[in-house]
């Protein structure tokens, strides 16, 4: 009996001990932005953790390439493990659509709304552009300036401005043109006046907006409702860029935005996602202190799909279910 009893004892400890033995060490590769952005350093910060965190002898590498467009390309090949995206592109690579030629099935969200990007919109006060709307209504001779086509900025301005029912080859029948450039020509073009409307991806203290706002009389145009519930079909969410944010900015500004999310795909086992999904909300206030575009990361609704884009990982659901956090 005794005997019995010590065997039964003994299969439990051995079975009680199997998830914590389970685990092995794990190599992860990040994709992130260029050297120097702030996705390479949400990534480096990410990645220290990760490495705390993980288990004995694992690796995390942090991959300075491809953004926001690029990274879900690079972990659905199995290029990457891991990838920063937004949740607007990743929505874009699930179905197919946009920037994607082809659906990207696999991707699965572990961790969203870890920042807040707005799209801000500024007209020259010498080209009295009052709202996007009086640019369809007055059929004005508009010259508008993007970044390069295919950047998460030139996307916007071509979706805002086919929302007001005044896309690329509309502009240009009204008379006015469009120019896709760099960020240092944009701000020369619009300060010399050869520009009248800008529109871009940004953050609080974004640099070629704060110079652009510095630099040149401008106004902060926002969108109308309706306009901004037509894009949610891309995936951008209602956003505000908060008064103050940019000098002569004295109102808030409603307007879309996005927002940067943690994805993998579901290759990656769920011990694994739990894992890092655990590891990333529970340090939030170590990832604000890293950088001041985290300082918004709730974790609370990280697991949202308007914050992901993607279905959520099972080992992600998991960690979110445990802390009450999701229904």
């Amino acid at each position: 009996m005794k005997t019995r009893v010590s065997l039964i004892l003994g299969l439990f400890f051995l079975l009680w001990a199997i998830p914590s033995i389970a685990m092995e060490s794990v190599k992860i590769r990040l994709a992130t932005f260029r050297l120097g952005s702030s996705w390479y350093i949400y990534g480096a910060l990410m990645s220290d953790m990760l490495r705390a965190g993980l288990p004995k002898d694992s690796t995390v590498d942090v991959l300075p390439h491809a953004g926001g467009v690029g990274n879900p390309k690079l972990v659905q090949s199995g290029e990457a493990e891991l990838a920063l995206g937004f949740n607007v592109t990743a929505k874009w690579a699930m179905e197919g659509k946009m920037a994607y030629d082809k659906k990207l099935p696999n991707l699965r969200g572990l961790v969203g709304a870890l920042d807040e990007y707005f799209v801000g919109i500024v007209a020259t006060k010498k080209s009295k552009i009052s709202s996007l709307a009086a640019v369809v209504e007055k059929r004005m001779p508009i010259h508008l300036v993007t970044v390069p086509k295919g950047g998460m900025g030139e996307y916007a301005n071509r979706q805002i401005m086919e929302a007001y029912g005044a896309g690329y080859d509309e502009i240009k029948s009204f008379g006015g043109n469009v120019t896709h450039t760099s960020f240092s020509v944009i701000a020369k073009m619009l300060a010399d006046g050869r520009a009248d409307l800008f529109m871009q991806v940004i953050t609080v203290g974004h640099p070629a907006m704060t110079e652009i706002a510095t630099t040149t009389d401008v106004t902060f145009l926002s969108l109308r409702e309706d306009v901004v519930k037509k894009l949610s079909q891309y995936g951008w969410i209602p956003a505000t860029i908060p008064a103050g944010t940019f000098k002569h900015q004295d109102q808030k500004v409603p307007t879309v935005g996005l927002t940067t999310n943690l994805i993998t795909t579901d290759k990656m086992s769920n011990e694994l996602a739990y894992k890092i999904t655990k590891i990333i909300c529970e340090n939030q206030q170590a990832l604000s202190k890293g950088h001041a575009g985290l300082k918004s990361f709730n974790p609370r609704v990280a697991w949202k799909a308007e914050n992901l884009g993607v279905p959520l990982h099972p080992g992600a659901e998991k960690f979110y279910k445990e802390k009450g956090w999701m229904p």
